[in-house]
């Protein structure tokens, strides 16, 4: 084979096995989100059905009753989770708030430490406060996929992304 030929036949492989896509499974991005211009990974996602609503949350760890260490997460309080959907933040209190559409709540959590499994009260830094945000969700065959921004001032904001399995907390 010629040195061109060679070439093009790496070219192939490296997009066949890094970026392609085959039938309907697309390569999986990273999950996790942009802060600031830092991307913290958070591989798993926790969806926990209380009398409140919903709540889902994306984290770098699972913390358990035995846990110590660091948490990063993203939580959103939701009404329900619906099979597939678009939720906007809006204060509850506006008129035009929709508990089918809207969130009023979202916890940004940043390296909070925990110890044996309970929060260390002041520990890293939470902002619970968003002024705008956005939550898209569309289940898959096998998997969910969320994407989200929320910003917390102009000062603070994220985007997010989670493509996997969910672990229901009850």
């Amino acid at each position: 084979m010629t040195r061109s030929a060679n070439r093009l036949l790496a070219v192939i492989l490296c997009f066949a096995f890094y970026g392609c896509t085959f039938g309907d499974e697309e390569t999986n991005p990273v999950n996790g989100y942009n802060t600031n211009g830092n991307f913290i990974r958070t591989d798993y996602a926790v969806k926990k059905n209380w009398t409140g609503g919903t709540v889902i949350a994306f984290t770098d760890l699972l913390p358990t009753t035995i846990f110590t260490g660091k948490v990063n997460a993203v939580q959103f309080l939701l009404d329900t989770l619906k099979q597939n959907g678009n939720y906007t933040y809006m204060p509850s209190d506006s008129a035009a708030f929709d508990k089918t559409k809207n969130f009023d709540i979202a916890i940004l959590y940043k390296n909070v430490s925990y110890k044996d499994g309970a929060e260390v009260d002041n520990s890293g830094q939470t902002y619970s406060k968003p002024t705008a945000g956005t939550l898209t969700f569309i289940p898959g065959p096998g998997y969910q996929t969320f994407s989200y921004t929320l910003e917390f001032g102009k000062d603070h904001t994220i985007s997010g992304y989670f493509r996997g399995q969910v672990t229901s907390v009850e």
